[in-house]
């Protein structure tokens, strides 16, 4: 080969190998640069993990703080926590924070913020923190009988919880539902099985088994089992409704209680509809909410909520249900454990006190730090009294007048039946007391704060019956107005058009049908009388809206209780 030849040879290899190395260079930068990618893509993913996973456990700090606020009324307070440790085992080494910012009422946005090897991600959710405690309805339903929870026409302005769970009972042999004994023969009809009388072993156990015991909440001698699809748990027709405003409160009444909350410039009591067991009936031009403008639309017509297990029925059912959620939603609160406060007996709870001293019941509270007085019936006209101060600071003493004037501290306990007011016999009071009877209590006159104060932030009456309660039920009663926070193990009774601000607690209710009003008072759960059956927080926690916000490329989250990116 020609000296010229293999020259040429030479270039064409040299620039071969120089394609080569290129080539090979170019690959090499590709992995390199596709090996950063898949590292920063990994990096990106984890710290993206991890701002959701921080996101979660702001959430749970922020609603584990909410439940040691056992009473009154829940608040949201703006938090920052460092996240970084909890992370760890998710994104080693990164920096993690997490803030808390109220917006309105108990409105608020959480973030958490995660920088994992150089890289920011971050997560936002929007969420509601609600007390749903039982004195924060117009009317809270325990048991439930055998027929309905509440009977006839009503107007309830505000949120209705009602159980259904029927009367507590003691689950003797196990079977997991109430056992009403064996059956036999009641040879002396002496009511009661007597050995040597034929039975049926419906257990097998050989032996007779009488009923499980329970506890007789509404006194009918039976056993009261849940509500279920065939017993209906609430019927309303005629004009009754469950609303969402205080468009039809009178004047005068709605002078002695706070404002409407309102929510974005609209009156609201930010109601909700809850049924545990049992269908509800709509017929007629009943209805669950409003439909169209109420009051030029500066008051919410829809409730904000329903949570029906059952559904509804009526000749009208669902079609009258107005409702934000729709009504297909069902009970929403059993992992709260929520049950009917009971005074003494099969199923009642233990009872926590303000200073954190447990009692065996509410009953062993209110007889211990309560003050009877031998005071059985109080009129207008019934001669001024006056028992107290005790060693708990209980107190109360009585002016004659019209209205007579209740100055009540504490609270003063009553054996027996109680009578307050009656036909043209109109009572007022003052102080922050609660009525504790053994028996049952009626109310046959107006029941309202002394003129100028305000129930129940300025002033504040509790009625507790063991028994019954019975609203305007006596002779000539009729049209009464009144505000306090009522309670009967029993029924409460509130017949004719009364007008009540507050709170109905009881196992079942009849309103009879001249369509009394009662108005939900928001405030109440943080202004309650003392020695209330229930007056614990019970917190439910939604969570609106959950999007990721991390900053854009070149951006970094400098997020510390504001809004950044753009909210």
């Amino acid at each position: 080969m020609r000296r010229r030849d293999k020259g040429v040879v030479a270039a064409y290899v040299v620039l071969a190998l120089g394609v080569l190395i290129t080539v090979c260079l170019g690959v090499a930068s590709l992995g390199t640069q596709s090996l950063r990618r898949i590292k920063h893509d990994r990096d990106s993913m984890i710290a993206e993990q991890a701002s959701f996973a921080a996101l979660d456990q702001m959430t749970g700090k922020c609603y584990q703080t909410l439940q040691t606020q056992t009473s009154g009324g829940i608040t949201l307070a703006a938090m920052s926590t460092d996240l970084s440790s909890d992370l760890n085992v998710v994104a080693p080494g990164c920096t993690a924070t997490g803030w808390v910012t109220p917006t309105s009422g108990t409105f608020a946005y959480c973030t958490a913020t995660v920088t994992y090897n150089g890289i920011t991600r971050s997560a936002r959710c929007y969420f509601k923190a609600h007390n749903v405690g039982i004195w924060n309805n117009a009317i809270f339903a325990g048991a439930g009988a055998s027929g309905q929870a509440i009977n006839g026409n009503v107007d309830i302005m505000g949120s209705v919880h009602i159980l259904g769970d029927g009367e507590p009972y003691l689950d003797l042999y196990g079977t997991g539902t109430y056992f009403s004994g064996d059956p036999y023969t009641d040879k002396n009809k002496n009511g009661h099985w007597d050995a040597g009388e034929p039975f049926t072993d419906l257990l097998g156990t050989g032996t007779y088994a009488p009923p499980d015991p329970f506890n007789d909440l509404n006194a009918n001698g039976v056993y009261d089992p849940p509500m279920t699809q065939t017993s209906l748990d609430t019927s309303f027709s005629g004009t009754a409704m469950i609303g969402n405003n205080y468009s039809t409160m009178p004047a005068s009444l709605m002078a002695q209680i706070p404002p409407i909350p309102t929510v974005g410039g609209i009156k609201t009591l930010s109601a909700e509809v809850r049924v545990k067991h049992g269908e509800v009936s709509i017929s007629g031009t009943a209805s669950i909410g409003q439909t169209g403008v109420v009051d030029s639309g500066l008051s919410k017509g829809t409730v904000d909520g329903t949570y029906v297990s059952d559904g509804y029925t009526g000749n009208k059912g669902a079609s009258s249900v107005y409702s934000d959620n729709g009504t297909t939603n069902t009970y929403d609160l059993g992992n709260l454990g929520m049950t009917f406060p009971i005074l003494t007996g099969i199923g009642a709870q233990t009872y926590v006190d303000k200073n954190g001293t447990s009692w065996t019941d509410q009953k062993s509270f209110l007889d211990a730090n309560s003050m009877t007085i031998p005071i059985t019936t109080i009129l207008a006209n019934t001669a001024a009294f006056s028992y107290g101060p005790d060693s708990h600071g209980n107190k109360i003493t009585f002016t004659p007048g019209t209205p007579g004037l209740i100055n009540i501290t504490g609270i003063v306990k009553v054996s027996g039946n109680l009578q307050l007011g009656a036909k043209g016999s109109d009572l007022s009071y003052i102080g922050s007391g609660t009525f504790y009877c053994t028996q049952s209590v009626n109310v046959d006159g107006n029941l309202l704060p002394k003129n100028g104060q305000i129930f129940p932030t300025q002033t504040r009456l509790g009625v507790i019956a063991a028994g019954n309660l019975n609203l305007a039920t006596g002779a000539g009663s009729a049209q009464l107005s009144m505000a306090g926070a009522f309670y009967a193990q029993d029924t409460i009774q509130s017949a004719k058009q009364n007008q009540i601000a507050g709170t109905f607690v009881s196992t079942n209710f009849n309103m009879g049908s001249n369509v009394p009003n009662i108005y939900q008072v928001p405030s109440l759960p943080q202004n309650m009388p003392p020695g209330m059956p229930g007056d614990k927080n019970y917190v439910s926690f939604t969570v609106a809206t959950v999007r990721d916000r991390s900053p854009l490329p070149g951006a970094t989250d400098s997020f510390s209780g504001g809004t950044p990116f753009g909210g």
